[in-house]
């Protein structure tokens, strides 16, 4: 309700003749090419002072994020701590403002974080990654809005953050959509094999194997098609689980050890 009526407020003030008289339009947007050396320096300060903070309370900061009550129960002054943590957050807002605004800052705190969260499980490599990824997208914001002319370089530091974020969610290593979705296929085919190789082992040394270890066998008992059983059939020949003979499929030690882990499972 407060957020609604903030924005409501926020659209009226704008539209009132004055309004970029006051300055609302730099203070929420931004005026990072009107930077001047004092602010630099400002900036740099307060921003190496809360560095140093992270890193003198790094091991308490992390306790009070993931587990408060059992700082408490450890003798952690959890009170203080998390005063200190508001206001080096505070500090870090405030040194953003004069440099893409108040809205856009709420970007600035999130996605860093998100972005480097997709490339890694370590929170310290977390942490870093996110500051790399800050001051990259600074620094190219920068040089693309004093190379464009009226290009305004706070919206434009938020793109890039935006396209670090999408770029991060969908080709991270272990975590981006990319990577998932082709794990998801790799896992179908070594489940698809893993049943390959338990059906040839109920069935190994017996009369019947011959029949059991057909693809139109195979293709009606598991109930693939022509064209998938053969596919699996072959990853299976070339991943060395099963070998072909005149007659049958044979089972390969490395497969039989496969197949009697999958009926253990």
């Amino acid at each position: 309700c407060l957020l609604g009526f903030g924005l409501l407020l926020l659209t009226y003030i704008q539209r009132l003749p004055d309004a970029a008289k006051a300055g609302l339009d730099k203070f929420l947007f931004g005026q990072a090419a009107t930077l001047l050396g004092r602010d630099v320096i400002t900036m740099a300060l307060l921003g190496g002072a809360a560095v140093a903070a992270v890193a003198l309370f790094w091991k308490e900061f992390k306790l009070l994020s993931f587990d408060p009550e059992f700082a408490g129960s450890n003798g952690y002054p959890v009170r203080r701590l998390d005063i200190l943590l508001t206001t080096l957050t505070v500090i870090a807002i405030v040194v953003g403002l004069q440099t893409v605004g108040v809205v856009l800052m709420s970007a600035m705190l999130v996605a860093p974080a998100s972005a480097a969260r997709q490339w890694t499980e370590r929170l310290n490599v977390m942490v870093l990654l996110s500051g790399a990824f800050g001051a990259l997208v600074g620094l190219l914001g920068a040089l693309t809005s004093s190379l464009v002319p009226r290009l305004p370089t706070g919206p434009t530091i938020v793109l890039y953050m935006s396209a670090v974020v999408v770029i991060s969610l969908l080709f991270a290593p272990q975590r981006g959509l990319v990577a998932r979705s082709r794990q998801r296929v790799r896992q179908r085919w070594q489940f698809a094999q893993e049943a390959l190789a338990v059906h040839l082992l109920q069935h190994e040394g017996t009369a019947a194997a011959p029949d059991e270890s057909s693809l139109a066998h195979m293709g009606d008992h598991m109930s693939w098609e022509a064209g998938f059983a053969a596919e699996v059939v072959q990853r299976a020949v070339d991943d060395g689980l099963v070998e072909r003979t005149a007659d049958e499929l044979q089972l390969t030690a490395e497969g039989r050890a496969a197949a009697q882990r999958a009926v253990v499972r």
